[in-house]
């Protein structure tokens, strides 16, 4: 059991992280609904298909350090000096990765037609994967030092949703929302990165530490990878396969589960640190205490979505062609519940224990089914097929985290 000392920290980290969670999610549905009426859902649909190839790259320049950092860091925040050195390799690794991701954007901009015709709002859009890169999560998570870059980060998000309304004002100022968007992810990048400098040394990275660092993340990145397949590639091979209305129709829908979905990632993060410290028995029975209120809070989000979707499409959007597609939202709506309890065991459990094989093998073969899966739906069934895929994936992924969680305690 957490002592009340530990409550209080974890609480503490829970909060400030919530409110992260709410600058990068909630407070972006505030745009939504302009967004969507100014620009219109082919060009809104371009933006997002944009963005969601930001976060797919942005899952290669993490390389898994948002678990296997963040543990490392937990275990050496009294050792300055080694702290320093892991914080400075990382961020050495993490530089490099931006470089070769940059690169990969830029020859699809060159090479691929379907890219080079908008190549600047592909562009503008990686400024989101250099902000999430500078901005040291890991490692604020790691020491239990949240608090204290809370206000920047909703602050620089704040500005974002302002600047939107007074700078977006007709669909040919599409290619300001990237611009814009990056910004804010910069700023509150650099801003965090400069405050965490306060809590290590400045030193060179170590070439031959380097190697172990990347090995020992490798399966977390595969994994990571493996979720970037059915989160961030639904839009994209939509506006492939069903152009960009359709795909901003679904992302517009998409959107709103996320931002139930995030509400539990802050939850997960602040309770990861202290718990990667105890022992398996004192973390298998904390994972059994919150798995009922967990699945309790999950239902009540699907339920409400299931039987409000036309109601909460017309109020938000009040766009005819989203509302008609009210089916979708109903369908993704069972992400809520699906993703609610996977995530207490591929985001939690798993990496708390260090079973970071095990949650592998389950993100990969989830991952490659949901392409899989996806792709033939999508050819039959258009956008319906998407949101079946994506509820389906969710399904697997908790049938096959709570079966090895179940087999870890025997």
């Amino acid at each position: 059991m957490l002592e009340s000392y530990e409550k209080k920290i974890i609480k503490n980290n829970y909060l400030a992280l919530l409110l992260i969670q709410g600058a990068n999610f909630v407070l972006p549905l505030i745009t939504l609904p302009y967004l969507v009426r100014t620009l219109g859902l082919e060009k809104y649909g371009l933006v997002m298909i944009a963005q969601s190839i930001a976060l797919f790259l942005t899952i290669i320049v993490d390389f898994g350090f948002n678990i296997s950092a963040t543990r490392v860091v937990a275990y050496l925040k009294d050792d300055k000096e080694k702290l320093s050195q892991f914080y400075f390799n990382v961020v050495f690794i993490k530089v490099i990765l931006i470089i070769f991701t940059f690169l990969m954007l830029l020859g699809m901009t060159i090479f691929i037609g379907r890219f080079s015709v908008e190549a600047p709002v592909y562009l503008y859009s990686f400024g989101i994967v250099i902000g999430n890169a500078i901005f040291p999560t890991w490692f604020f998570q790691g020491i239990e030092k949240m608090r204290m870059i809370t206000i920047i980060n909703v602050s620089a998000k704040l500005l974002f949703t302002i600047s939107i309304f007074f700078v977006i004002l007709s669909p040919n100022d599409y290619q300001y929302v990237p611009i814009l968007n990056g910004l804010s992810f910069i700023i509150t990048g650099i801003i965090g990165f400069l405050i965490s400098l306060k809590y290590v040394n400045i030193v060179f990275p170590k070439l031959k530490e380097l190697k172990d660092i990347i090995k020992s993340s490798f399966s977390l990145f595969v994994s990571n990878f493996a979720v970037s397949l059915y989160t961030s590639t639904n839009t994209l091979i939509l506006g492939l396969f069903a152009g960009d209305s359709i795909a901003g129709a679904y992302a517009s829908m998409e959107k709103l589960v996320l931002a139930t979905k995030s509400a539990y990632i802050p939850l997960y993060q602040s309770l990861f640190p202290r718990l990667s410290t105890k022992p398996l028995a004192s973390i298998y029975k904390f994972i059994n205490k919150i798995k009922i209120p967990i699945l309790i809070s999950g239902l009540i989000i699907t339920l409400t979505i299931i039987f409000g979707s036309k109601t909460i499409l017309t109020l938000i959007y009040n766009d005819p062609i989203i509302t008609n597609h009210h089916r979708i939202f109903q369908i993704l709506g069972l992400i809520a519940v699906f993703s609610a309890l996977n995530m207490l065991f591929v985001s939690l459990f798993f990496p708390a224990i260090k079973a970071y094989n095990t949650r592998m093998k389950i993100l990969v073969a989830s991952g490659i089914f949901h392409l899989g899966l996806i792709l033939i739906l999508v050819k039959f069934f258009g956008i319906y097929g998407a949101a079946i895929s994506a509820a389906i994936t969710e399904l697997l992924i908790l049938f096959l985290g709570h079966y090895f969680f179940k087999r870890i305690a025997k």
